[in-house]
């Protein structure tokens, strides 16, 4: 018999093409700047693009989402308790339909163009504004499950090949 998971942690890293856009950037810079300087000053500025550029995605994409048992952390916001309401994993459809409707409510949103799918999570604290968060996450299903108590989270494959296995208990 399969237990539900205790946690799940995961960082909204890029993918590996946003990575690439940032190293076109500065090859792009470099290459501009070559024409009307020198090539020091031409590699300096390619290399200060990609430094600069890449510390802004490497930050942007250290953001972590951890589900636990009666929590959910999305970056520095967090719900506990009795103010964590239900959570719901939406496949890329649902997620697009979600995000398109959140632009008209208060919602809270956590999400990166990178990762296609996420949670939305009630938030039941009467005193809160924010009816619910949307928030990215590669394992959705996980997430609902860890979260929402709702049995064992099924074998999911991320996009960077990583599996989410239960061991038997």
């Amino acid at each position: 018999m399969e237990t539900n998971p205790p946690r799940h942690s995961e960082r909204l890293v890029a993918s590996g093409l946003w990575w690439g856009i940032v190293a076109l950037a500065a090859v792009i810079v470099a290459w501009l700047l070559l024409v009307a300087t020198s090539p020091a000053i031409a590699a300096t500025a390619g290399l200060a693009t990609l430094v600069v550029l890449g510390a802004g995605l490497w930050r942007w994409g250290a953001l972590r989402v951890v589900a636990e048992p009666g929590r959910f952390r999305a970056g520095d916001a967090s719900l506990d308790g009795p103010h964590l309401g239900r959570v719901e994993a939406l496949d890329p459809t649902a997620w697009r339909a979600a995000l398109d409707r959140a632009g008209t409510d208060r919602a809270f949103l956590l999400t990166r163009p990178w990762i296609d799918r996420g949670v939305r999570v009630e938030v039941a604290d009467p005193a809160d504004p924010t009816p619910y968060w949307l928030v990215s996450t590669r394992r959705p299903a996980t997430v609902e499950r860890v979260v929402g108590h709702t049995g064992p989270a099924p074998d999911e494959r991320t996009s960077d090949g990583q599996e989410a296995r239960e061991e038997e208990g």
